[in-house]
C-alpha cells in the first residue's frame, strides 16, 4: 500500500467488506446501513467513527515515499529511479515518461500531495525558478499571482545582492506590490 497505488475497484471491495462486517451480513441477508460510508470516515470530533478512507490513506503513504526520495536522493532506490526516470532533473520536476512502471506511476500520483503543500525555503536561491517554483511565503499557492514576463530559467538568486540581501530596487522595478499580493 505504501509502494503501489491500489486500484479503485480493490478499494471499493475492501470498503464493502468493512461495511459488511460493521453492519452485519449473513448469506443472502443484507442489513440496513444506517449511515453513509463517507460519514463513517469522518473524524470522531466531527461526528464520524474515524474509519480510514483507503484511497486517501494510500496516497498519503505514497507521498511519504516521495518525501523520502526528496530528502534522501542518494538512497539506493533514489539512485535507481533517478537513473531510470529523471537523470537530468530532480524528483519534483520529473515527468511520467514513455513507458513508466506501475511503481513510478504510483509515486507520481503520491507526489501530488507533496506539490499541494510544499514550497522552497529560500537559501541562496540558486535552484529556485522565480516564475515556475513555489517559493513565495504566502499560503495561497506560494507562486507569483501575476508573474512578469521572465524566462523560465530566471533564478531567485538573481534577485539577491552579492552579500545575500535582497536587491529591493531591482525587485521593485521588476514587480509591483500589486503583483505580490
Amino acid at each position: 500500500m505504501s509502494c503501489f497505488r491500489l486500484p479503485k475497484l480493490l478499494i471499493k471491495d475492501i470498503h464493502r467488506l468493512i461495511s459488511r462486517f460493521w453492519w452485519g451480513y449473513s448469506e443472502g441477508k443484507k442489513k440496513i446501513h444506517w449511515v453513509k460510508w463517507d460519514k463513517l470516515c469522518e473524524l470522531k470530533e466531527n461526528g464520524g467513527l474515524g474509519f480510514r478512507d483507503l484511497a486517501c490513506f494510500n496516497r498519503a503513504l505514497l507521498a511519504k515515499q516521495c518525501w523520502r526520495l526528496i530528502r534522501f536522493p542518494n538512497s539506493l532506490i533514489g539512485r535507481i529511479l533517478q537513473a531510470s526516470y529523471f537523470p537530468r532533473t530532480s524528483f519534483l520536476y520529473a515527468k511520467m515518461g514513455s513507458k513508466p512502471s506501475f511503481v513510478w506511476r504510483s509515486l507520481l500520483w503520491g507526489r501530488g500531495v507533496i506539490n499541494m503543500g510544499s514550497r522552497w525555503n529560500v537559501g541562496s536561491g540558486e535552484r529556485i525558478r522565480v516564475v515556475n517554483d513555489r517559493w513565495i511565503p504566502r499560503p495561497h499557492n506560494f507562486k507569483l499571482i501575476n508573474p512578469p514576463p521572465l524566462p523560465d530559467d530566471f533564478w531567485v538568486a538573481e534577485l539577491r545582492l552579492p552579500n545575500g540581501d535582497w536587491d529591493s530596487t531591482f525587485i521593485s522595478n521588476l514587480l509591483t506590490k500589486k503583483k505580490l499580493t
